[in-house]
């Protein structure tokens, strides 16, 4: 399921400046914000109420010119209603989805082909099908009664060899810390950009510090969210490994799809083990059958995650961090999570978070 794309048409020098003044007299007759940014691209918020962000970049360096999009899907069926910023795109919203675009863009298409000057230039821009795609953001809402103690044990999860935890200011520590009420990590390439992020969070949280508006705010308090936002590369061999005949935006709504991406990196992060009491736990591995040296090392495991209070930080004080990646693994594949409840929390079972993964 989707949360967000960021879509781009690449379009010739003439047809962006034909756009731009379109755009910015639109802009202007409806009170919409129309102003350049730092990076020298237009954002245009004639859109914005339907979850539309409209950007024109132009890179003189390499002579591109184009239309860039962030949509909510979502938003473009509903604007701010019937619980918009809560709900996921999937396939069965395509065809409505394709249709309010179209309709949406009326006005737009309209301006541009009023000025005879354009007359040579085939407006495409109300199609989506015109458009690529830069980012991806796949996601689930995942409902639980117990919200705060998953979000604890969340934070400790592993974190991969090839991303880096995301930290901002704390004003209180004058340090730099993760997110509260988030486990945000990313993967940087070379020059430093991120290129894919993966986020799990408190919705109801998030929507309320933002003053988003939602229908369900009792639903919206038991809901976490689990969120892979794949930048340019990733997407595009996304959609290269499904080639087909059907359009970009239909592969990307296939349910198969989304769900090989939440399931890999759940699986890399967060791990498909039940959460028990750290005695439990060392139960349940004395209880299997396995060589004892095989017991000792698990189990060794499972005191330095619960020593140092989460996996990625117990992964930062190993030495051989593969022979401690499998020992992770194998614990997954054992139904227990490294990670364990605390005693003084008094629960004894939680349920492996993908288990109570649902879709709308």
């Amino acid at each position: 399921m989707l949360h967000t794309v960021h879509m781009f048409c690449e379009i010739d020098y003439f047809y962006y400046e034909a756009l731009f003044n379109s755009l910015k007299k639109l802009s202007k007759s409806n009170g919409a914000k129309f102003y350049k940014e730092k990076d020298g691209t237009y954002h245009c918020h004639l859109l914005q109420k339907n979850g539309l962000i409209l950007i024109l970049r132009q890179v003189k360096s390499s002579y591109y010119s184009g239309l860039e999009i962030i949509m909510n899907p979502i938003r473009l069926l509903y604007g701010n209603e019937n619980d918009a910023y809560f709900l996921l795109a999937d396939m069965k919203h395509y065809r409505a989805i394709c249709k309010a675009f179209v309709k949406l863009f009326k006005p737009i298409k309209q301006e541009f082909e009023r000025i005879k000057g354009n007359k040579h230039h085939k407006f495409k821009l109300h199609m989506l099908n015109s458009y690529s795609f830069k980012r991806v953001d796949f996601a689930v809402n995942i409902y639980t009664e117990h919200i705060k103690f998953y979000m604890e044990l969340i934070k400790r999860a592993n974190i991969p060899d090839d991303f880096h935890l995301f930290v901002k200011d704390d004003p209180a520590s004058k340090r730099k810390k993760p997110p509260k009420d988030s486990f945000y990590i990313f993967k940087k390439d070379k020059k430093g950009k991120a290129t894919l992020t993966i986020n799990c969070y408190n919705k109801g949280k998030q929507l309320k510090d933002e003053q988003l508006p939602c229908d369900d705010e009792e639903l919206a308090k038991s809901t976490i969210r689990f969120e892979v936002q794949c930048r340019y590369t990733k997407v595009y061999n996304l959609l290269k490994v499904n080639d087909s005949n059907e359009p970009d935006f239909w592969k990307l709504l296939k349910k198969q799809l989304s769900d090989n991406i939440l399931h890999y990196y759940f699986n890399r992060t967060i791990g498909y083990g039940d959460y028990v009491p750290f005695p439990k736990a060392r139960e349940i591995i004395r209880s299997k059958r396995m060589k004892q040296e095989k017991k000792d090392a698990l189990i060794g495991t499972l005191e330095l995650v619960n020593k140092k209070r989460g996996i990625w930080k117990a992964r930062e004080t190993v030495s051989d961090k593969k022979k401690f990646d499998k020992h992770i693994k194998e614990l997954h594949q054992l139904g227990v999570n490294p990670v364990t409840i605390p005693l003084d929390w008094k629960i004894g079972y939680l349920p492996c978070l993908f288990d109570l993964m649902q879709y709308e």
